[in-house]
């Protein structure tokens, strides 16, 4: 059975074996978590993301699509890339689940039992904290084989409780 939790604290210091990490369509690790990890780890996650497009002759990955890396210097066993926003940084609830079922089967096929997840389409997406819980509130029904643990995370205390609120409630 999958536990669901949530923490308000920095998503690279969550002890977990995967990690799913907010994306633009571009990969570029510019801001918000991916330019947390370039900072912490360096510059290893970008150049094998920007590979992984010339490798495969895209551009850009399509909004709901997840690119699956290696740690790139984290303690995490893989790191989920999950791109749940358009270029205009525009998303939807459906979207955003679509992305997390992605990007939560990926690392369970990958062996990953516990995962820190980012809160999609939060940040520079443009989902307000209460869409979020509608989505948090639909996740948290949701089990996935081979994981006991997924931690959503996010430093913005306002969507911490109100994620708490629909997960007391799911826990009733």
């Amino acid at each position: 059975m999958t536990r669901w939790d949530v923490s308000h604290s920095d998503l690279l210091d969550i002890e977990a074996d995967g990690l799913i990490c907010s994306a633009n369509p571009n990969l570029n690790l510019s801001g918000g978590v991916g330019g947390a990890f370039a900072l912490r780890y360096g510059e290893a996650m970008q150049t094998y993301l920007h590979g992984y497009l010339r490798d495969n002759d895209l551009r850009f990955i399509k909004p709901g699509n997840v690119i699956l890396s290696p740690p790139c210097g984290s303690s995490f066993a893989a790191v989920a890339h999950a791109v749940s926003i358009d270029a205009f940084y525009d998303t939807d609830a459906e979207m955003i689940l679509r992305t997390y079922d992605d990007a939560i089967r990926q690392l369970a096929d990958r062996g990953c039992t516990t995962v820190a997840a980012a809160c999609l389409g939060c940040g520079y997406g443009r989902v307000s904290d209460s869409e979020f819980a509608d989505v948090a509130a639909e996740l948290f029904t949701r089990r996935y084989d081979g994981v006991t643990r997924i931690t959503l995370t996010t430093t913005n205390v306002d969507l911490v409780d109100s994620i708490r609120n629909v997960l007391a409630e799911t826990n009733g």
